[in-house]
């Protein structure tokens, strides 16, 4: 899975990558609390957003146990 550092610019806006943009499209829900957020087509099932989810989560669950096996 890739991973994308986003910066906003002076104007507080954030670019997405051209690729990113391909793949959601161009009309997003942002759903955020105090950590963290899921951005999604407007257009998606809270099904098809919801097993989204869970393949991010296992793919943290990965990683977190590799940066762990790490130290």
């Amino acid at each position: 899975m890739v991973k994308y550092r986003l910066k906003a610019n002076p104007q507080g806006q954030f670019y997405f990558p051209k690729e990113v943009r391909e793949e959601l499209g161009h009309e997003l829900i942002l759903i955020p609390n105090s950590r963290a957020g899921v951005i999604f087509p407007k257009d998606a099932t809270f099904d098809e957003v919801l097993e989204s989810l869970r393949v991010i989560i296992e793919d943290l669950k990965l990683r977190k146990k590799l940066e762990e096996s790490k130290k």
